[in-house]
């Protein structure tokens, strides 16, 4: 029996899109095995923990646009579905055009604050001289701003559930990177600015050319700031928010400061380690996400659409498909020592307990997706929005209390247990709302 039942239009769209998005991200995830042994020969382990220092910091500034993005999602994905094209457009442009103005504030005050501190402090490295670290920092910074603007060209995509074409975007940008940090090591000595410049303009630039045709194809969805409207802008906004606080606490603190603690803790250098091993089992996440980023639209259609027999098969086959990744993560791990010498040589030495923890919070990350994505596509995030709170302040007090005692595993294992304490409770939400049982803060 498939795993997708291909009776029905949106069925066949979510199939269509899971195995286009496998193709893509097959190629990316070449693209992102190649350009680790590429990047740390032509910068050195130090120097490239450093990059993967800074792009964590990036991370967070991905996530400052206060959750517009998504709230203009599930919106547009609602408008897209009644053929209300109108309604589309107004949300297009009143969400860009407040992206942009948050863009803009938070560029200002970032910018300044660059230019005041000491970055060989904050990256705790004496290996790159202040003034290129400075530069390399102002350039990583404005791309990224500029590239959470752009980035929600693929949202768009998304909520018309062409998902793949977002997936193609992406891959189209690393594979664009890659060409240009190998070139790099042809043309250049190692220089942590030009690795900034490639992995931060692509991006950028890609998404810009992806608008030409949605753009041109769709003129009425271009966005404009006569369609802007106050209403719908409180109304994103609102709604972003929610999906902000989840973002900035367990997406952007747990996720995105086990570098920055790891780095104070652990050494640059440890760095490395760490993320050779999260990229290694982030291979089972990448699997699993390509099964399941098609289904927060497909969630949100076949909610507005009063299809909820279609939502609960969905959702238990994404559950099944979950235990197929945890024996999966096993079978890697039984593997890994052989991997690591045949990815990065003796480059980089892996302690198996590193491994074994990054396997347990991955695989409580890919269930905690696996079921917000439900709770995302209807509209149920206030639990989330508790639980990251309070998750997110267990691992801070963790990391603070811990210090130097935890070392690298001891992280990555704080970071599996609150994802996995979050999973559970979110995993008992969308069976009380799937049964229709959810009453309460459960329902909202």
């Amino acid at each position: 029996m498939s795993i997708f039942s291909l009776k029905d239009t949106r069925s066949r769209i979510v199939v269509k899109n899971i195995f286009f998005s496998a193709v893509l991200k097959g190629v990316g995830l070449l693209c992102s095995f190649l350009i680790v042994p590429v990047t740390i020969d032509y910068l050195n382990s130090e120097v490239y923990g450093i990059w993967l220092t800074m792009s964590s910091i990036l991370y967070w500034f991905s996530y400052f646009d206060v959750g517009l993005g998504n709230g203009m999602r599930n919106y547009l994905s609602g408008a897209f579905s009644l053929g209300d094209y109108a309604s589309a457009r107004a949300y297009i442009s009143t969400t860009f055009t407040a992206l942009a103005v948050v863009a803009a504030v938070i560029g200002i005050i970032v910018v300044a604050a660059v230019m005041l501190l000491d970055l060989n402090a904050v990256f705790n490295t004496s290996s790159v001289a202040g003034g290129d670290l400075r530069t390399a920092m102002l350039l990583a910074v404005v791309m990224t701003l500029l590239l959470f603007v752009v980035k929600n060209i693929g949202v768009v995509y998304i909520a018309m559930q062409r998902y793949a074409v977002n997936s193609l975007i992406v891959v189209s940008g690393n594979v664009i990177a890659l060409a240009v940090i190998y070139a790099l090591t042809l043309f250049t000595e190692g220089n942590v600015v030009y690795v900034v410049a490639a992995f931060t303009i692509t991006p950028v630039l890609v998404f810009f050319i992806s608008a030409v045709p949605l753009f041109a194809r769709h003129p009425e969805f271009r966005p404009s700031l006569r369609f802007f409207d106050k209403s719908i802008a409180r109304r994103v906004i609102g709604k972003g928010l929610g999906f902000f606080l989840i973002q900035i606490t367990s997406c952007l603190v747990i996720f995105g400061g086990a570098n920055i603690f790891i780095a104070q803790y652990c050494g640059p250098a440890n760095v490395t380690v760490y993320n050779i091993a999260y990229k290694y089992f982030h291979l089972i996440a990448m699997v699993y996400i390509i099964v399941l980023s098609p289904m927060w639209n497909a969630y949100t259609d076949a909610y507005v659409k009063g299809n909820t027999d279609w939502i609960r098969r969905t959702f238990n086959r994404t559950l099944a498909i979950w235990g197929v990744t945890v024996a999966a993560g096993a079978v890697m791990l039984a593997v890994c020592g052989y991997f690591y010498r045949f990815w990065v040589g003796n480059a980089v030495a892996i302690p198996f307990v590193v491994s074994l923890a990054t396997l347990f919070y991955v695989c409580f990350y890919n269930l905690n997706t696996c079921v917000t994505m439900l709770l995302n596509g209807l509209n149920k995030i206030r639990v989330q929005i508790y639980t990251s709170v309070v998750f997110t302040a267990v691992f801070l007090a963790s990391m603070f209390a811990g210090n130097h005692r935890f070392g690298v595993a001891g992280i990555v294992a704080v970071m599996a247990a609150c994802y996995a304490a979050m999973s559970l409770i979110h995993c008992y939400q969308c069976r009380l709302i799937i049964n229709k049982k959810a009453q309460g803060i459960w329902n909202k």
